[in-house]
């Protein structure tokens, strides 16, 4: 007796921005002064999410990839100077005091493309921010920075989460703007 085919599983995705190295050393240095050893983020998994796309089909990951085609991102600057807390998931995270209209208008831009797929944005408004830690228990930093990071990005990419027993982990699957071979 045969077995049934077995449909391919839902991949959960997200678009982000990515930092470069120096931009991920910063953060993790960051991380560490703020958060010390609770539950941090991993530093090769910093990343500021864009839209959270959710478990997709391989059709719907092949139209969001379709719907990016000729996506066009801006260069801008982000100045990561504050840290914040959200105490009901107790996340530690970093972010933006003034976030760049050019991002705001990136995600609107996402959020357009992707509903013509099918995709219903969240209710809640975009904010700009870095995940440095889970489950942080404090203390809380409340110096502001003494050294915003500042990061030029120009890119998106496609992300793939995982969660093995270890915890999350992330794949990048695509870049855009389409990146050379060997990035």
């Amino acid at each position: 007796m045969s077995s049934p085919a077995n449909p391919e599983k839902p991949r959960r995705i997200f678009l982000a921005l990515w930092p470069g190295e120096s931009e991920r050393q910063r953060l993790a240095l960051l991380a560490t002064q703020a958060a010390g050893r609770q539950r941090r983020i991993p530093d090769a998994q910093l990343h500021l999410t864009l839209v959270f796309l959710g478990a997709a089909n391989a059709d719907q990951l092949a139209a969001y990839e379709a719907a990016l085609a000729d996506l066009r991102v801006p260069e801008m600057e982000l100045v990561l100077d504050r840290y914040g807390y959200w105490p009901q998931p107790r996340i530690l995270w970093l972010g933006p005091s003034h976030a760049p209209l050019e991002l705001y208008e990136l995600v609107a831009e996402l959020h357009r493309r992707f509903r013509s797929c099918g995709f219903t944005p969240e209710a809640r408004a975009f904010q700009a921010h870095i995940t440095l830690a889970r489950r942080f228990r404090g203390p809380i930093p409340t110096e502001p920075l003494a050294a915003p990071l500042c990061w030029r990005t120009s890119e998106v990419v496609l992300v793939e989460s995982t969660t093995p027993p270890q915890g999350p982990h992330y794949k990048i699957l695509r870049h855009w703007p389409e990146s050379q071979p060997g990035l």
